[in-house]
């Protein structure tokens, strides 16, 4: 995955806009098993061990071979999930309507702009919220991933498949070098890259986020990659050099 820093303005604006909807719903003071914005999952958490999700421990304990592409765990509030916990009863329809009105605005907006094909994931993460380690290799596709962090203190953390020969996590033989830590950035940032097949082994990407404070992922899937090459330079503002460079920590300030 690539990090892009310098987001364009037009874009800036929407998602600014869904950032202070976002935090307008006091989802710090909401959000709980027996709140308003009801928390599901949160294994670790629960255990007083949130880190652990995204550490290699708990990659090295995962059956590689048996994963179907989810996460097994996260800790946070997927506002692409309302609809389904209306129709399940699980939150009150006055609740979750302006959720999914807004929610519709962000994609009709992002998504004429840029081209996607779907929002795979609106999380909001509390203090200590995770998505533990997964692959997205059921659902195979360019991606655009969008970070707000309001001082950066979380990160993305990633296999690095280059020279793998299976599905399994590239670490055979403590190759701990092809662990990537990608440090959240105050602010909006953006993250580009293709999530692989099962067999793809040098394009499955094992991937987690954590963070220490309130943190917002959005997710969009292209398939198309010519789609996906434009919808990166209109993010950008300018022309790329393709393939995209990986991230190079020495390079950020």
């Amino acid at each position: 995955m690539t990090p892009i820093y310098q987001i364009q303005s037009e874009i800036l604006t929407y998602l600014d806009e869904w950032k202070e909807f976002v935090w307008s719903l006091d989802l710090e003071e909401n959000f709980g098993p027996d709140k308003k914005y009801k928390a599901r999952g949160g294994k670790f958490f629960k255990e007083g061990r949130a880190e652990y999700a995204s550490s290699v421990e708990c990659l090295e304990s995962i059956n590689h071979m048996e994963h179907d592409g989810y996460p097994p765990d996260s800790y946070g509030f997927d506002l692409n999930q309302v609809g389904t916990w209306i129709k399940s009863g699980h939150m009150d329809p006055e609740v979750g309507g302006p959720l999914m009105e807004k929610s519709k605005w962000l994609d009709d907006n992002l998504g004429t702009f840029l081209g996607y094909r779907f929002c795979a994931l609106k999380m909001w993460y509390p203090p200590k919220g995770y998505i533990s380690w997964h692959t997205n290799w059921n659902v195979p596709s360019y991606n655009i991933l969008f970070t707000y962090n309001p001082t950066g203190d979380g990160f993305w953390r990633h296999i690095n498949p280059t020279g793998s020969t299976s599905p399994k996590p590239n670490l055979t033989g403590g190759n701990e070098e092809n662990v990537v830590t990608i440090p959240d950035q105050p602010g909006w940032s953006c993250k580009v890259g293709y999530y692989g097949r099962k067999e793809e082994h040098e394009k499955i990407v094992w991937h987690t986020a954590y963070s220490n404070e309130p943190r917002i992922t959005l997710g969009y899937v292209v398939y198309d990659e010519g789609v996906w090459k434009n919808a990166v330079e209109e993010i950008a503002g300018t022309d790329l050099v393709w393939p995209l460079a990986p991230y190079d920590a020495s390079l950020i300030k």
